[in-house]
């Protein structure tokens, strides 16, 4: 131990060029989940055998996805007519969008019954995407160009738009939570130890091991395949920060006591951890 507080600036450089560099380097968590998808189901499950299945039967790149036009006023005929004439312009881009299979009530009379609803207030326009790399946010905008001109109201709809946003507001709970955590425990800190630099200092600590383990874990999800869901840096938000500061309220309430008791500030770290840092260890 003591060699440890020998050391201790040349160990603080370390696990900060380490943070740093772990930071930098690290992938994006948000487009491994929208281009991998989260973990799911066992392999050998029966609704990913059918699941299987199926792709194989079916040529066709991309996931099924819709347009759904809606005007709670019913749509008018002018409108019907504005909005063929925008679905035929898709039909026109299908190779630079990446779409194909488009079903819609314009090229296909038949299906007018299934993609009209009773009342004219909805339409739907069906197609499957290949993303073909691309990011969703940059397909949405290239739809949206598309879909300018028309006169109601329109929403992207299938697996990749909804898990796209299921993703953006997962990150902003996320934010949210790690902001309204980081207020809490630091109110929480200062109440205890009665001193500003003392729970600055906690925090601190603990967000470098927090971008350590957040460094760590990505390069483990996109090298090792290591499975992820949208809460992984919730859980790893709550888990460190809660744990982490209570450790850290032991380990200087123990270090005050020692202080207090006279010991010099080496000698109340090694005691400290010979008694609260091996428990906690």
């Amino acid at each position: 131990m003591r060699s440890i507080i020998k050391g201790r600036w040349i160990i603080f450089s370390i696990w900060l060029i380490a943070t740093v560099l772990l930071t930098a380097i690290q992938p994006d968590i948000n487009a491994i989940l929208r281009n991998k998808g989260q973990q799911g189901a066992n392999n050998d499950s029966p609704s990913v055998t059918a699941d299987n299945i199926l792709k194989k039967m079916d040529t066709a790149k991309g996931t099924n996805n819709l347009i759904v036009f809606y005007d709670k006023n019913k749509i008018s005929n002018d409108e019907m007519e504005k909005i063929g004439e925008v679905v035929q312009g898709i039909h026109d881009s299908s190779k630079e969008l990446k779409i194909s299979e488009i079903i819609d009530p314009f090229s296909i009379p038949n299906a007018k019954s299934s993609l009209v609803s009773k009342d004219g207030t909805t339409l739907m326009v069906s197609y499957k995407l290949d993303k073909n790399g691309r990011e969703i946010d940059d397909i949405q905008k290239q739809l949206d160009k598309k879909l300018s001109k028309v006169p109601v109201g329109y929403y992207l709809s299938g697996e990749e738009f909804i898990n796209n946003d299921y993703l953006k507001a997962s990150q902003a709970g996320v934010e949210k939570s790690a902001a309204l955590t980081v207020i809490f425990i630091l109110v929480v800190l200062v109440l205890a130890f009665r001193s500003i630099v003392t729970p600055f200092v906690s925090l601190i600590a603990v967000a470098f091991s927090y971008l350590c383990s957040m460094g760590i874990a990505a390069q483990l999800i996109d090298k090792a395949g290591f499975p992820i869901t949208s809460l992984t840096q919730m859980l790893l938000v709550l888990i460190l920060f809660g744990i982490g500061t209570d450790y850290n309220i032991l380990l200087f309430n123990r270090f005050r006591e020692e202080l207090s008791l006279g010991h010099s500030v080496d000698e109340s770290i090694i005691n400290t951890y010979k008694t609260a840092g091996k428990t906690i260890a």
